[in-house]
């Protein structure tokens, strides 16, 4: 029984040294709350996706329909409008996560998620249904955020895109909230101007401010998911597992195929040494077709702590054959042999 203890608190002396000081505690990503993606928008262009948006009932392509290429926290990227084919293509993507939301009038707002931190998905291409709002009746979510949409007053609406011009395309996010509270100011109500208010304090470190914010935008519009990563990500920085849990478990109800809710899910259970739920967690999100392929870097930490091994060498090779321009390649070179020594290691004594 020592000897088995002793090999156990072996291998988690190894894994802690190659985390080293990440904030996170987790060997997979050292992106914490507080800096998580300024990194990402260094790497070079990646690739291209293809969206095809047409109505759920005919199949018939849908024009003129606004399609937005959004990634956290730097809100939208890109911007296009379909053409009669339904189509669009955003190209020159770099490195990252991202959704991509469609809204034409009279529909209801889909949204699609892709990842570019496949080695392999240097293209994608995506299909999004849009739904009739008469199909929805009077009391669906899209009819009631239409009619919002049309209540919030010119000058709101102008301060909104001013803050959003300074935040996404300026990079100037200290003079982003001014535009955004001013937009509040001019209509209390105001969602989408609260989300990206918590998102340009994040980006500035006013992390209490930032969490009043994006959960005032929930408060006032519990159905769009867009504040409740950020905020996920802030109570996790601040160890407020409980919280951070609640917020996801929401966010999944709402949006089911987003990998993002589960992923965290595992990565909170993880940190908290919670292997087994940590573990029920990240496999669910490994069978999701848009599952990152940190999704792998992940299960490795999983697997090792709780004593598996072979396991934990699988989803590393996968990681690095599946992802092999990754930074973190290096790192998981390192932790390879030595954890072929520990499975081809002699057995202890009885």
């Amino acid at each position: 029984m020592r000897e088995g203890n002793s090999k156990t608190r072996e291998r988690r002396r190894f894994w802690q040294s190659l985390r080293g000081a990440t904030t996170t505690g987790l060997f997979i990503v050292s992106y914490c709350a507080l800096t998580p993606f300024a990194k990402a928008q260094n790497f070079d262009a990646m690739g291209q996706v293809v969206v095809r948006v047409h109505s759920s009932g005919s199949e018939a392509p849908l024009a003129q329909v606004r399609v937005e290429l959004v990634k956290f926290p730097s809100g939208v990227v890109s911007e296009l409008f379909t053409g009669s084919d339904g189509r669009v293509q955003f190209s020159s993507i770099s490195v990252g996560a991202y959704t991509i939301r469609a809204t034409r009038q009279g529909y209801q707002a889909g949204q699609a998620t892709v990842d570019f931190r496949r080695g392999d998905a240097t293209e994608q291409n995506v299909e999004i249904l849009l739904v009739p709002e008469e199909k929805l009746g009077n009391s669906s979510a899209a009819g009631s955020i239409s009619a919002d949409e049309l209540k919030i007053p010119t000058k709101a609406k102008k301060e909104f895109d001013r803050g959003k011009r300074l935040l996404n395309e300026e990079k100037k996010p200290n003079e982003s909230i001014g535009a955004f509270q001013n937009a509040i100011d001019s209509y209390p109500d105001y969602a989408n101007a609260y989300f990206l208010l918590g998102t340009a304090q994040m980006q500035t470190g006013a992390l209490a401010a930032a969490e009043a914010s994006l959960r005032k935008a929930i408060s006032i519009d519990s159905k769009r998911t867009g504040p409740y990563y950020p905020l996920a990500m802030i109570l996790f920085g601040q160890k407020k597992f409980s919280d951070e849990r609640q917020v996801l478990e929401d966010a999944q109800k709402i949006e089911p195929s987003d990998w993002r809710w589960g992923f965290e899910l595992a990565r909170s259970n993880a940190q908290q040494g919670n292997w087994g739920k940590a573990l029920e967690a990240a496999l669910e999100v490994r069978k999701m077709p848009n599952a990152p392929t940190k999704i792998h870097l992940l299960l490795g930490d999983i697997y090792s702590n709780s004593g598996h091994v072979k396991e934990a060498i699988d989803e590393l090779e996968l990681f690095v054959h599946l992802d092999p321009e990754s930074p973190f390649v290096s790192r998981v070179k390192q932790v390879l042999p030595e954890l072929k020594k520990q499975l081809d290691g002699p057995t202890s004594p009885q």
